[in-house]
Order: C-alpha cells, then structure tokens, then sequence
C-alpha cells in the first residue's frame, strides 16, 4: 500500500498515472484495487488532519468571489496566443475547487510537468508546505520509508560472509528467508524416479524392523 500511496504524493503522477498502472497490471481487479486504495488514502488523510486538529480548507468565500472576477481579467496581448485559454480553464479550475479539503483539491489540481532526472520530490512538498500542510506531513512520513541496501554478494552469498551494519538493515530473520530461498530455487525441479531408491528404501525399512 505504501507503494501506491508514494506515487499518488508525486505531483507528477497522482491517480491518473497509478490508475493506468494497476489497469495495466491488474485489469480484472483495477476497480477493486483502485477503491481500496482511494479509501485508504482519505483514511490517512483524516487521522493526520484529526491530529492537526482542523482540516486544511482551499480559502474563504471571499477569495471565490475575487478569483471569479479574475476570470474576465485577461491580458488583451493573450488573446493573440493560445494562453488566454489555458489562464481562463486554469483559474476555472481553481474556482472549481473552492471549498475542497487538501487532498481533493491536491488531486483536483493538474498533474506537473517536469521529466527532468533532477526533479527533487521532497524539495516540491517542501516549497509548497504552505498550500498542502496536512499532505507535507504525511508525504515527508510516507516518502521517507527506510529501505534496506547491501551489497548482492553478501546478501545471498553462504560462504560466511558478514553483513555490514551500516549498508543493511536486514533482520536476522529477513537474512535466514534470503539464504533458504537461495537453496530452494537452486533445487532441481527434475521429478524423482522412486525405482532408482527401491533398494535403499528396503535396507531402511529392513533396519527399522
């Protein structure tokens, strides 16, 4: 759940990127999955906004009635260009959501545009904190997920090799399901012929009796 929760906190993706995945990799199911991830996130979303003790509004009535009036409010030099249109649609956009909680309005918003390998995510949550101060905190808890590194040689290697503390943080247990796996998938899947053993299988049944 964590998985599909950190892409919804990439502005870049939200629920139209994660929505294609899961229709990609689990189409007979999508729908379900979908729901149940969409509840789960307005469940998280209304503890940590019942913690801040109030829950994040866009703005008041008064500002709906400015933002309507700035819808006229187009620059004649952008009625020569396309963006006339994009600025009127956009500051429709934003009246639309007047009213909505943080997480509505963060979805409701469209999906930035920025492909560049150098698109820091928490520098984003960090520089609009301000807009979203419920969805800051609970990105910085859900995109700060400790993950386990260490080197492939000493994670699935037998031959007495010592994890580095500082590289993993894997469990004893997390490190003994690793090296079982190992051994079970290096097993021949080769079915058994029985009659091969037949004679060691009498002399242990002859010593049993």
């Amino acid at each position: 759940m964590l998985v599909y929760l950190a892409v919804i906190f990439d502005p870049r993706c939200k629920m139209s990127f994660l929505d294609f995945g899961v229709n990609l990799l689990f189409l007979n199911v999508a729908n379900d999955i979908m729901k149940m991830i969409d509840k789960e996130l307005h469940c998280l979303f209304n503890e940590y906004s019942s913690n801040a003790g109030r829950i994040q509004l866009f703005e008041g009535r008064s500002s709906s009635l400015t933002n309507l009036c700035s819808l006229m409010e187009i620059d004649q030099s952008e009625m020569k260009t396309g963006l006339a249109k994009q600025k009127y649609l956009k500051k429709k956009k934003q009246v639309g959501l007047e009213g909505k909680s943080e997480l509505d309005r963060y979805l409701g918003e469209d999906e930035e545009v920025n492909n560049s390998s150098s698109f820091d995510l928490l520098l984003w949550w960090k520089m609009n904190s301000l807009r979203f101060p419920i969805l800051a905190q609970m990105a910085r808890d859900i995109l700060a997920t400790p993950i386990s590194t260490v080197a492939s040689e000493s994670a699935f290697s037998t031959g007495g090799c010592a994890l580095d503390n500082f590289r993993s943080s894997l469990t004893p247990l997390m490190v003994k399901a690793l090296v079982c796996t190992q051994d079970w998938l290096r097993k021949s899947n080769d079915a058994i012929n029985l009659e091969d053993y037949v004679d060691e299988l009498q002399t242990m049944e002859d010593g049993n009796t």
